[in-house]
């Protein structure tokens, strides 16, 4: 008697479902509209079986099948997937309807107010915090000397670790570059910097890296089905997602706490001073300033600056080593432009970056090949809308193919080769920037760290190479240019030997 119990039940489910979708056509306004391509997919569950373990691979072999638009459904959520640069300039630049996020059960920093901080937000909430981050975060030195001198105290200990180790097998790169990167941040937030022995800052570290890595690893079964959070909270990964999450927040929470109580605001010393001076001059409740809500609006900024920020830099970072120890020739070009630029007498400025355009041309190239975040982040539509002569339902999904979009033979002629070249003039003499590279993103929502992220790498790439050679370790197999599962696309393990070049000079 329970069989048929139970295949009554699925199929009133399937039946509801299905009664579902059709009303939801029904109500649009723009019904007549040629509906989205893609692949079929399973009620309830949509796509979800078909995306193996690296879903981009997928995505990638949808792109070539369905073209430069399609779409796909992740459980109950459709995401409409776009596949080509000019698209993804088009449909993240003119309509603010677009510029949307979704909404992930258990990833906001506060349950109880959620839509905060610089990635969750949206509409006026997000346009005025945007303006107010980018401006204090240009006081605080992006562009300026002060900034420079920040990143280059993280480069130079960095540089101190690595002469310890020279001639000796080192396998910890990736984490000596993440605690640079992370340090560099968390002074522009806190005004407190750690040696990179501190376990302070190895704590501070490992809370951005756990975040990262449970969102990825136990949050699929939450975005896929998000009700699965009030039936079975510990199996669908939302319990992991939490504690990670306020463990995080914690912290952070503590932070500001004491500069609640230190603040002197006749000497605004970083950023969550700027932040909390501001609060005080909010009277207006209807202010985005005002009271609590402006407080968590700080932390949740913080944490997405931190899960943003700090990772994917560390990671290009990470990347940029493996590519100049696999093409020793390109690492060779970049310490020749170091050496023209600076005559190997003093380190290298950002001032230099006019003068050296090959070592330009490699930051666009890592980057691109890299393609670490390959499916960038994700917008919401907060309107129906008509696009490219497609309906694109309210709360729809907008996912860039950036993997693809960096990667497609008809743009870049052969994708598969790392070849810097590609972003020089024909006389290799100027750096030609490709609007065909997005790996910031495009649009009302591009990265607001950008400035920061391009000045770490250029400033880390060119201090460490005009310093060092430096190759695999040939005890141990050569790392291969596959990645490993997680957030980003990242390099596996790999083990190298530094030498010092300048130390007859």
């Amino acid at each position: 008697m329970a069989f048929p119990l139970v295949g009554f039940i699925i199929a009133t489910a399937l039946l509801a479902w299905y009664i579902l979708q059709a009303k939801k056509k029904n109500k649009s306004k723009l019904g007549n509209l040629k509906e989205i391509p893609g692949p079929k997919g399973l009620p309830f569950i949509g796509n979800v079986l078909q995306l193996g373990k690296f879903a981009n691979d997928q995505f990638t072999k949808w792109s070539k099948e369905y073209g430069p638009i399609y779409k796909v459904h992740l459980g109950s959520q459709m995401v409409v997937i776009i596949s080509d640069p000019k698209m993804s300039k088009e449909i993240f630049t003119h309509d603010p309807a677009f510029a949307g996020r979704p909404k992930i059960e258990g990833t906001d920093v506060y349950l109880e107010q959620p839509g905060v901080g610089m990635f969750s937000s949206e509409g006026d909430l997000w346009e005025t915090h945007r303006r107010f981050l980018l401006r204090q975060l240009r006081d605080f030195g992006f562009g300026k000397s002060s900034m420079e001198t920040l990143i280059m105290d993280e480069v130079n200990e960095v540089l101190e670790t690595f002469k310890k180790q020279e001639g000796k097998p080192v396998k910890n790169v990736r984490v000596s570059l993440r605690l640079a990167i992370v340090n560099a941040l968390w002074t522009i937030l806190s005004s407190q910097r750690f040696k990179h022995d501190d376990p302070k800052l190895s704590q501070l570290t490992d809370s951005a890296i756990n975040t990262f890595n449970d969102i990825f690893e136990n949050g699929s079964l939450i975005i896929f089905m998000p009700w699965l959070r009030y039936v079975l909270p510990e199996y669908s990964g939302f319990n992991a997602i939490r504690r990670v999450v306020d463990q995080f927040k914690n912290f952070l929470e503590g932070t500001v706490k004491e500069h609640k109580e230190s603040l002197q605001e006749e000497n605004l010393k970083d950023f969550i001073d700027v932040y909390l001076a501001e609060m005080k001059k909010a009277k207006d409740e209807t202010s985005h300033f005002y009271g609590i809500k402006a407080e968590r609006q700080l932390v949740a900024t913080m944490f997405d600056m931190f899960i943003a920020g700090s990772e994917s830099s560390a990671t290009t970072l990470s990347w940029t080593i493996v590519y100049l120890c696999k093409f020793p020739e390109v690492q060779k070009k970049v310490q020749q432009e170091i050496e023209a630029v600076t005559g190997n007498e003093r380190q290298v400025s950002v001032n230099d970056r006019p003068n050296m355009p090959y070592t330009l041309a490699l930051v666009d190239e890592i980057l691109r090949h890299s393609s670490l975040v390959p499916d960038g982040a994700q917008h919401r539509a907060m309107a129906e809308r008509e696009f490219q002569g497609y309906r694109i339902p309210e709360n729809a999904w907008i996912q860039p193919n950036l993997y693809w979009m960096h990667h497609d033979p008809k743009i870049w002629g052969d994708p598969e080769n790392f070849r810097p070249e590609r972003f020089l003039s024909k006389d290799g003499k100027k750096y030609v920037k490709s609007e065909n590279m997005q790996a910031f993103m495009v649009g009302r929502r591009v990265c607001v760290g950008e400035t920061l992220a391009r000045d770490n790498i250029f400033l880390f790439l060119t201090n460490i190479f005009q310093k060092f050679d430096i190759k695999f370790d040939p005890s141990v197999k050569e790392p291969s240019l596959d990645t490993i599962p997680g957030f980003f696309r990242s390099p596996g393990d790999y083990q190298v030997i530094m030498k010092d070049r300048l130390v007859s000079k």
